[in-house]
């Protein structure tokens, strides 16, 4: 038997003592030893969970058994775990788009999520993680990936002036990539309740921290006027009043989500034409790029102690998922399997 977490909205907890479950052919039973917290497990708990659901994706750990037609994973690995990924034969993967692909595994699909002491995933979602990285800062890649495909998806170069937009792990995550491409990077949150994300923010090479609930971003004297790229990591409601603050030319990434009427957004159709301005979506699934993410980590162009900033034992899920609701001083925070 295993104990594994459970959720139902909104932000109702229990962890149930379950049978391990065994892989079947291609897959591989994971036992878990450290699992980050996400939004979007917010936004699970707090309006999706309609019954009692598992979740969790940020997952590293051990390989405890293989089943039939494994090949490139063995028991004893330390791994980490991609949240989706590509298929590799359908028409998009075969013309190397494979960021495109919607025919592989999503997380989605698990009965068993990262809060838990064991799951079954299939064994092309497993990643070797590298040896200089412990378990828990290993939970970083997976939001550090969608951190990357933000800034991939702005293709940001050097010398641009960069806004992002929410001061969490995401949007802090891309603040420092942007400033390691190059670029002058400024960021903006309502208000500054949360200090330390303004001091993180700050110690990244952010030039400034503008708090919108004081100074509107309309207000705000960028030297260029506006900026070249805006990222937002925000809900989507905030998109309509950016376009003022970006250049000619300029390009709004996005991958923030909500739900119910502020899922929906109008905006001047003709402001944001005649500014020449493009609007685009980042969804990092599949989840590219761990290869990439574990030199960014290796060599120290993200420390992962900057951003996890709360390690928890599993019976404290309940109430650090309800910190993190409310505005709690946390900035990732990570489930260690080895604490009691």
């Amino acid at each position: 038997m295993m104990k594994t977490v459970f959720v139902k909205a909104p932000f109702q907890f229990k962890i149930k003592e379950i049978p391990i479950p065994q892989p079947a052919a291609g897959e591989v039973l994971l036992r878990v030893k450290a699992c980050g917290i996400c939004g979007s497990d917010l936004h699970i708990a707090r309006s999706q969970a309609a019954d009692w659901v598992t979740f969790g994706h940020e997952m590293t750990g051990v390989i405890e058994q293989t089943g039939p037609g494994v090949r490139h994973v063995w028991p004893g690995q330390r791994v980490a775990v991609e949240s989706g990924s590509f298929c590799g034969v359908c028409e998009q993967c075969r013309n190397g788009r494979v960021d495109l692909c919607t025919k592989g595994y999503n997380n989605a699909q698990l009965k068993i999520n990262g809060f838990s002491e064991y799951m079954v995933l299939p064994e092309q979602c497993i990643v070797p993680l590298d040896p200089a990285i412990s378990f828990v800062d290993g939970t970083l890649l997976e939001p550090l990936g969608v951190a990357v495909d933000l800034v991939k998806t702005a293709d940001i170069r050097l010398n641009d002036h960069v806004l992002v937009i929410g001061l969490g792990p995401i949007g802090l995550m891309a603040a420092r990539l942007a400033k390691a491409a190059g670029a002058r990077v400024y960021a903006a949150q309502h208000s500054d309740r949360s200090a330390r994300r303004i001091s993180l923010a700050r110690a990244l090479g952010v030039e400034d921290v503008v708090i919108t609930g004081r100074t509107p971003l309309s207000n705000y004297p960028f030297p260029r006027g506006g900026v070249d790229h805006i990222l937002v990591t925000a809900p989507p409601k905030v998109i309509p009043d950016l376009i003022e603050s970006a250049s000619f030319g300029g390009v709004i990434s996005f991958l923030g989500i909500d739900y119910g009427p502020d899922r929906m957004i109008t905006f001047d159709a003709n402001a944001f034409h005649f500014k020449k301005l493009q609007l685009r979506a980042s969804f990092a699934a599949p989840a590219l790029y761990f290869p990439m993410c574990t030199d960014l980590i290796k060599t120290g162009v993200i420390d992962p102690k900057q951003f996890i900033t709360h390690i928890f034992a599993m019976n404290e899920i309940a109430p650090v998922m309800q910190s993190l609701r409310d505005g709690g001083s946390e900035i990732k925070a990570v489930m260690d399997m080895e604490l009691v």
